[in-house]
């Protein structure tokens, strides 16, 4: 029986036409994927579809761009990607669409999650990126998590929403790339799960915000793209830092006549709420323009931003915070997701594997990690 996946199937006629004018068989092009002629088989029949790294792998020997091999298929129930974005970093296709497969292969864990799977969880009707509606939803957060005021947010505040948000938070070794591994958020309409991975790698103060910003988009399920990623960022930034610190802040900021000082003062604000200078500075001059005031410019010779990278160098990633600076055991990396995030990942997974007798290759997949790895947690899960 044919078995597509539900977004897309490889288009069989391109790929049969670029293999012969370039005189490849079946055969030779299985051998240069290091895979079976009956995978290739398969695939050109669209019984199975290739795992991103033979997509790739693919694509480059045919010299075929992944629209060009790929065909997409209309479905509303397909894995919706969000990336905490950095700057102008654009997202490639490809990374997009590995993504979207390790969605498909989170959906099989659904089944071994203990939550409610006959109702949605409580979201935001309209979303909207108006300074006033966002510091109203999140001043309502603050007060159902008893962070009153300009109190700091606590990390085990953050971690308990998410389970009441049907979120499954997985912590991920991803190390430190300037790409958008900082944090990826998985949501599966036709399950109405979520699933956030979350670098264990990062620092810890950006850590917060990034699980802040996870927090929004939980909360925006319906919301997509830049318009998700614009309201997740206005979301984070709103609840660790709220309107009245920005205020507070802004008045203090005036009244400092150097750069150096303000910066100083920047540093001690993040250092009391753990949160990057960067977020406070963001977050005052966003007070600033919604009365209609002057900004506060330390953007000249990119202060502010050389600022940040020093505060941010002088504290560990939270992996070293989490093992001591220790590469964690299998057992130890197992164990974290639920004793530290109260999360169901490998709890559920354990059951997946055991029940299906998948191998480590599923592992790989679900956590893109290399395969030697996977191995290790895959003697340790079954």
């Amino acid at each position: 029986m044919k078995r597509n996946r539900p977004d897309k199937e490889l288009n069989v006629k391109k790929i049969a036409e670029k293999l012969e004018s370039m005189g490849l068989s079946q055969s030779k092009l299985a051998s240069e994927l290091g895979v079976s002629r009956q995978v290739v088989s398969k695939w050109m029949k669209n019984e199975k579809f290739p795992h991103p790294e033979k997509l790739l792998r693919l694509a480059h020997i045919l010299k075929l761009s992944f629209n060009e091999i790929v065909v997409r298929l209309a479905s509303e129930e397909g894995p919706i990607i969000a990336f905490r974005k950095k700057g102008r970093h654009k997202i490639s296709e490809d990374y997009i669409e590995a993504a979207k497969y390790m969605g498909s292969l989170l959906g099989k864990l659904v089944p071994y999650l203990p939550f409610d799977n006959f109702s949605r969880p409580a979201s935001l009707i309209d979303p909207k990126l108006d300074y006033e509606y966002i510091h109203k939803i999140t001043k309502e957060i603050r007060a159902n998590i008893d962070a009153t005021g300009t109190s700091e947010i606590s990390f085990q505040s953050l971690i308990s929403f998410f389970n009441q948000y049907h979120a499954v938070i997985i912590p991920v070794f991803w190390g430190t790339k300037d790409q958008h591994e900082n944090a990826l958020h998985i949501y599966l309409p036709k399950t109405m799960t979520t699933w956030i991975y979350l670098n264990l790698d990062s620092k810890i103060h950006d850590f917060k915000f990034w699980m802040a910003h996870e927090l929004g988009h939980v909360k925006s399920p319906d919301l997509k793209g830049d318009e998700a990623e614009d309201f997740a960022d206005a979301f984070a930034g709103a609840l660790l830092i709220d309107e009245e610190t920005a205020k507070n802040e802004y008045i203090q900021m005036c009244r400092l006549r150097t750069i150096p000082k303000q910066i100083n003062r920047l540093r001690k604000i993040a250092e009391k709420l753990v949160v990057s200078p960067i977020t406070v500075y963001y977050e005052i001059n966003k007070y600033a323009r919604h009365i209609n005031r002057s900004e506060i410019d330390l953007e000249s010779n990119s202060a502010i931003y050389k600022a940040d990278t020093v505060f941010n160098k002088q504290f560990d990633t939270v992996s070293q915070y989490l093992f001591e600076n220790k590469k964690p055991t299998a057992s130890e990396y197992i164990s974290c997701p639920k004793k530290l995030f109260q999360s169901p990942f490998f709890d559920a997974l354990r059951s997946f594997l055991k029940e299906n007798r998948k191998s480590a290759g599923f592992i790989q997949s679900i956590l893109n990690l290399p395969l030697a790895d996977a191995h290790y947690l895959y003697e340790e899960l079954c």
